[in-house]
């Protein structure tokens, strides 16, 4: 179970932060305007878990889903079998950084930030167990994107691969 937060992080963060198609009037702007693509509709996940705390490793589906809220805010909604999780992406003027911060249904949250949109670094937690976690985006296709996530430092520790369609 453990294991889903960190897929879902990773598909989140996979949706949420690769360059897009043009922006709508809709969409956020500013530095957050790559996202807009995302809001077109849900994503469809695989990802490939690494056999972690006595499991095997597996593969698991997710649907992650997108809006805008207050504050230029990307909000994604990531629901699996197995697992929920709630994501906020934007960007900060004041540090000049993107940042990303995260809850789900087993008591996982994380906060990561980034210079350029694309690698993520921050922790990830489990509730008192924390990781460092290191996270890159890759868009292949408009409909197509990856996320290559290792998380160290903790009992979950392992790489997880990501891909997203819609």
């Amino acid at each position: 179970m453990r294991k889903s937060l960190y897929a879902a992080v990773a598909c989140a963060m996979a949706a949420c932060v690769l360059y897009s198609s043009p922006a709508r009037a809709d969409d956020v702007t500013g530095k957050m305007a790559p996202m807009s693509y995302l809001l077109s509709g849900p994503w469809n996940c695989t990802t490939s878990v690494p056999a972690l705390a006595g499991q095997p490793a597996r593969t698991d589906q997710s649907t992650a889903t997108f809006e805008i809220v207050p504050g230029n805010v990307v909000h994604n909604h990531l629901r699996g079998s197995a697992f929920a999780g709630d994501f906020y992406l934007g960007y900060s003027e004041r540090t000049s950084s993107y940042w990303q911060s995260s809850s789900d249904n087993m008591g996982g949250y994380g906060f990561l930030t980034s210079t350029d949109g694309k690698t993520y670094t921050g922790t990830s937690s489990m509730g008192p167990v924390t990781m460092q976690d290191t996270t890159t985006y890759a868009k292949l296709a408009p409909n197509k994107i990856t996320v290559h996530e290792v998380l160290s430092g903790g009992i979950l520790a392992g790489t997880f691969e990501t891909v997203c369609t819609q």
